[in-house]
């Protein structure tokens, strides 16, 4: 019954890293310990049905528009984004089928997937709307590169993109102060968060995601996207998740998509080490420049609409 990417997640071995290695019994418990047993709520309903719909391939036109004409505050949000400047072909529309057919089942998809994913552990933290940021210009920049090489997994790729840093979410909910602490370390060292993480818990966010995914049931290729995106290029299947979600997290940073102003060395790093991803994208030296660009301009077109979702500061 459910989808392939929101399906029940496997517990099988990293083989080629399209699934996350199981989460050790000691590692699940020292995670729990820390952020609390019932830190992870189930699913809400409304966000479960929308997952269910979202990444059903075979769910039609008229399936969307009933679930979003359930909703009054969905609608008045798909209504407004139908007429926005981004998606207005001079038509306008004045209502839920209108606006379904302007926006385009692929788009609609991407949308729902952020209102769903955008509530998810919210908090006032000023960095809540950092990292959301960044799930965003991740998301983004991996439809993207997904267009360019395996066009029928672009809207799966926007959602590890989207998904793909939900541990951190989670934690600062749970640890704020600490967690405000290592986002300090991460913009005045560059440092990525990994390295700090690990110096404050005994585990990292990519834990506490994988954690997260398989009490939620994601799929194993969603959970591996959560787990497996900072490992080395040698170890990830090229066009699976893991693989279009290190190389649009990497892009995003070294271009410093969503960043403030205090995280230039951050970026900084990042430009470092770019040309390793582009090599494993395969991208000749004369294209990356126009790749970036295309990056930047979707990033700039888009974000508004996805960052409106972000929740309240």
């Amino acid at each position: 019954m459910l989808s392939r990417l929101f399906g029940k997640g496997s517990k099988g071995s990293s083989k080629g890293n399209s699934e996350a290695a199981p989460l050790s019994p000691a590692l699940t418990k020292s995670i729990l310990d820390a952020i609390g047993l019932k830190a992870i709520p189930g699913m809400p309903q409304s966000a479960h049905r929308l997952f269910l719909l979202t990444t059903n391939p075979k769910a039609e036109a008229h399936d969307f528009i009933e679930v979003i004409e359930s909703d009054e505050s969905l609608s008045a949000r798909i209504l407004k984004i139908g007429n926005s400047v981004y998606f207005d072909r001079g038509r306008g529309c004045k209502s839920i089928p209108d606006a379904v057919g302007i926006i385009g089942m692929a788009e609609l998809r991407c949308l729902l997937h952020a209102n769903t994913l955008s509530d998810l552990f919210p908090s006032r933290h000023r960095l809540r709307t950092q990292l959301w940021a960044n799930d965003v210009a991740t998301g983004v920049t991996a439809k993207l590169l997904a267009q360019r090489v395996a066009p029928a997994k672009c809207e799966q790729a926007f959602l590890a993109g989207l998904i793909h840093d939900i541990g951190k979410l989670l934690l600062l909910q749970r640890h704020q102060d600490t967690y405000e602490k290592i986002a300090r370390r991460v913009a005045a060292k560059g440092m990525e968060f990994r390295e700090v993480e690990i110096e404050e818990y005994p585990f990292d966010h990519t834990e506490v995601g994988q954690l997260i995914a398989e009490k939620w049931l994601f799929s194993s290729e969603l959970i591996a996207a959560i787990r497996n995106h900072h490992m080395p290029w040698s170890d990830l299947a090229p066009q699976t998740l893991p693989w279009f979600v290190k190389a649009a997290d990497t892009l995003s940073h070294s271009l410093g998509l969503g960043h403030g102003p205090d995280l230039a060395p951050l970026r900084a790093k990042f430009r470092e080490n770019v040309n390793e991803t582009w090599e494993a994208l395969n991208i000749h030296p004369e294209e990356r420049s126009t790749i970036e660009n295309a990056i930047r301009n979707a990033y700039d077109s888009e974000c508004e609409i996805y960052n409106s979702w972000s929740p309240p500061r």
